[in-house]
């Protein structure tokens, strides 16, 4: 694993629940005796936070802001010259006799193919290996073979960040003459992801899958779920990381 990569892991950690709201808790703990209605606080906002961030509704509301692309439609994609898929995490697979695509990848890859079966576009795959072994593109380059039938043209398998998923495969196209491509990830991705690509000198078209949506509605969603947990915290982590790229200014 990289040290940034590391970095940015123990960053995310600390700042980010439920981390955040449990070291919360844990200090109200230690005020109560000399500072009680502080410690009993920062308690009730601990729990409060926890329960929350857990509920359907924060989930949607948090992810909002974030999915401000539609779905791409016919048009857009007829115009553009190749699909790109960024990896999005890798898992063991003991069932399949190694590594697999996690959720959030498998899901681009799917809309990938399925955008590539379309079109007759060619896909070019984004994704190295932050934490060390086989490369997520890789991963993803053998399942689109044996589960979909296709074949990627690129495989990009250098890249640890966002940043560099759109550096080194706007490389990898450029030398192949392609300009315009749809960008295939989550709908709360593409938001810090789309504008990453754009200042790589390409026409980019946002292929948004994933939107973070609940069926029914009611007192459902706000009850908490671990979903929901799941959710609020990839948003909050999106947000920072929006936040974090802008004061760099990337």
């Amino acid at each position: 694993m990289s040290p940034q990569v590391l970095s940015h892991l123990l960053l995310g950690s600390l700042l980010l629940p439920p981390l955040n709201l449990l070291l919360m808790m844990l200090f109200g703990l230690g005020l109560r005796r000399r500072w009680p209605r502080l410690g009993g606080l920062l308690l009730a906002l601990g729990m409060a936070g926890l329960y929350a961030l857990s509920t359907p509704m924060l989930a949607m509301w948090l992810n909002r802001g974030l999915e401000v692309y539609p779905a791409l439609d016919a048009g857009q994609l007829a115009r553009v010259d190749a699909i790109v898929v960024l990896s999005g995490g890798k898992k063991p697979a003991p069932e399949y006799g190694g590594m697999e695509p996690g959720a959030d990848s498998l899901a681009r890859l799917r809309y990938g193919a399925r955008l590539a079966r379309q079109s007759g576009k060619p896909l070019l795959l984004s994704g190295g290996a932050p934490q060390g072994g086989e490369a997520e593109a890789a991963v993803m380059a053998r399942v689109l073979r044996q589960d979909y039938g296709l074949s990627p043209r690129w495989v990009e398998t250098r890249s640890d960040t966002t940043l560099e998923n759109a550096r080194y495969a706007a490389a990898m196209l450029r030398a192949d003459g392609v300009e315009r491509i749809a960008l295939v990830s989550q709908g709360w991705h593409l938001r810090r992801a789309l504008p990453m690509f754009q200042r790589q000198g390409l026409e980019v078209s946002a292929a948004p899958t994933g939107f973070i949506r609940y069926d029914g509605g009611g007192i459902a969603w706000y009850l908490p779920s671990g979903r929901a947990m799941q959710e609020s915290h990839s948003a909050l982590r999106e947000w920072l990381g929006i936040l974090f790229y802008r004061l760099k200014g990337e």
